[in-house]
């Protein structure tokens, strides 16, 4: 499965007339966040893929008016692809560092970690499959992060990791430039991904 993941940065390539054929054989789309909702609205409109997404600390709150039309929310949620696809799973937000929406304290977080751990295992009780892709804003800790407050990842994600073993963890929110920065990182049998600006992978 092809999937685009974007976060953070608008591209050009796929907010104009090459996205169809730039993302040819994407099935899915996932961002990352601090995106505007008329690019998410674009690109689901345009190139007719799912669109799944968690929110950043530059967006609007969760509980507002304002949402991307046509697109998925992944936040605490496990939510199964279209058409039998992979089993996706999300958290939105950053950390605190200024009292803006969608910014958690680390023991916040944790409940919110927490609360959507639980969902996953009512769903093993079923018989009905984990989440693959992981899907968050902000890194895990120690894994892609940096040490400013604003850019420290949750060691509640770490845990995650840990409990859940998905395949691909995506993130956003650590803006990359220049070459030398890292953009994957193993931990165990799961990759992380910073998908800043964007990434075509296949699942």
């Amino acid at each position: 499965m092809k999937i685009l993941c974007i976060s953070d940065r608008v591209e050009s390539m796929l907010y104009g007339p090459n996205l169809t054929s730039y993302a040819r054989g994407v099935e899915a789309v996932i961002s990352c966040g601090d995106l505007p909702f008329d690019y998410l609205e674009y690109i689901v409109t345009f190139l007719g893929a799912p669109v799944y997404y968690v929110l950043g600390n530059h967006d609007p709150g969760p509980d507002g008016p304002e949402y991307p039309g046509g697109c998925t929310p992944l936040d605490g949620r496990v939510v199964e692809g279209e058409g039998g696809g992979v089993v996706l799973a999300g958290l939105s937000g950053s950390p605190l560092y200024s009292g803006g929406p969608n910014q958690y304290t680390e023991r916040h977080m944790r409940r919110r970690a927490r609360a959507l751990s639980v969902r996953i295992r009512c769903r093993g009780l079923l018989g009905r499959p984990k989440p693959r892709i992981f899907a968050t804003h902000s890194p895990p800790f120690g894994l892609g992060d940096e040490e400013d407050m604003a850019h420290v990842g949750f060691e509640s994600f770490v845990d995650l990791i840990d409990r859940h073993e998905p395949s691909l963890w995506l993130h956003g929110h650590v803006h990359l430039y220049g070459p030398d920065q890292e953009r994957v990182l193993q931990k165990g049998e799961t990759k992380i991904v910073n998908v800043y600006g964007h990434r075509i992978l296949d699942v």
